[in-house]
């Protein structure tokens, strides 16, 4: 596991306050990318990060002199990171963030989720967290977007084991001996934070069901995630896929919750609201995403679009 520590300790000690701050600014913005910092004015400056990258997944903690991070939209775009970050407040004083127009407050022991690729603005004195792949997590939590700046249950249990876990991944010398854990590590990081977010509804419905049921549940949701963005993707294709009729797959779905239209739509919807988000993509017409979604009709994409984010998709993507 490689590890990188980055402290304002190795600043030159004949620089004054004001001018450690400002090259620590300087040297962050160089390594990890473009923020605006502002420091307290009460105390001496000081500050030390340490990072390290477990399998496609990056974790990091941090502790010293409060400071704001503000990140312009103009600095996210230019940024080729798109990850999603958690963060849990490890400090004494109450930490926030504010994207997309929302704003969460926590205090010591409770987490904040947020994109690394959009605007924002946070503080946290003292905080442990990782970023993941933004395609990744979308994979386990379909609506990861929607918990952007959002409270997360501080009585989560896979978000206090993941608090843990993330001690154990910095405190553990044998990890920096053993580079081949670091997928497994980086799969269970993934995991419980799909956890703490709350990716675990469909498992706990589909428990409810029981037994054979629940088995074949479990696969239509599988052919679901697999086959979504197909145009003429529909319940009769899997009813034939796996041996059961449309009507079947309808009812089983209807049990948990969720009707087969229902979370089809919702993958689409999402797979829309990143490919729009994504400066890689700005070319593409909206049209073009929508067909690439599984849409037939750009209106009826447009008013889906409109209804489940409350913007349609060219407000969504300027």
């Amino acid at each position: 596991m490689d590890r990188l520590v980055f402290s304002s300790d190795e600043l030159p000690a004949e620089l004054d306050d004001r001018a450690r701050f400002s090259l620590w600014c300087d040297l962050y913005n160089a390594r990890y990318g473009e923020y605006d910092f502002r420091a307290a004015d009460d105390g001496p400056f000081a500050m030390r990060s340490e990072f390290a990258v477990v399998g496609d997944t990056a974790i990091a903690r941090a502790s010293g002199s409060p400071i704001t991070a503000t990140r312009s939209a103009q600095s996210a775009a230019t940024d080729k990171r798109d990850d999603f970050v958690l963060g849990l407040n490890r400090g004494n004083t109450l930490g926030y963030m504010i994207q997309r127009g929302r704003e969460v407050v926590c205090s010591t022991g409770q987490a904040m989720f947020w994109s690394h690729s959009e605007a924002s603005e946070s503080r946290m004195e003292r905080w442990i967290g990782l970023a993941i792949p933004r395609a990744r997590l979308l994979e386990l939590v379909v609506d990861a977007e929607d918990r952007i700046a959002r409270p997360i249950d501080p009585n989560s249990p896979a978000l206090r084991h993941l608090d843990r876990y993330l001690d154990f991944l910095f405190g553990s010398q044998e990890l920096d001996d053993e580079p081949s854990l670091a997928e497994a590590h980086g799969a269970t990081l993934v995991d419980l934070t799909a956890l703490a977010l709350g990716a675990g509804r469909d498992a706990a419905e589909l428990a409810r069901m029981g037994g054979l049921r629940a088995a074949r549940a479990h696969e239509i949701l599988a052919e679901i995630k697999k086959d979504f963005a197909n145009p003429a993707f529909s319940a009769e294709i899997v009813g034939a896929r796996l041996g059961f009729s449309s009507r079947y797959v309808q009812e089983l779905l209807q049990q948990t919750k969720h009707t087969f239209g229902e979370r089809v739509l919702e993958l689409r919807l999402q797979k829309a609201r990143v490919m729009l988000g994504d400066p890689r993509r700005a070319r593409l017409k909206i049209s073009d995403i929508a067909f690439a979604c599984g849409f037939n009709e750009v209106s009826y994409f447009n008013r889906c679009f409109r209804r489940r984010f409350g913007a349609s998709p060219t407000q969504y993507r300027n």
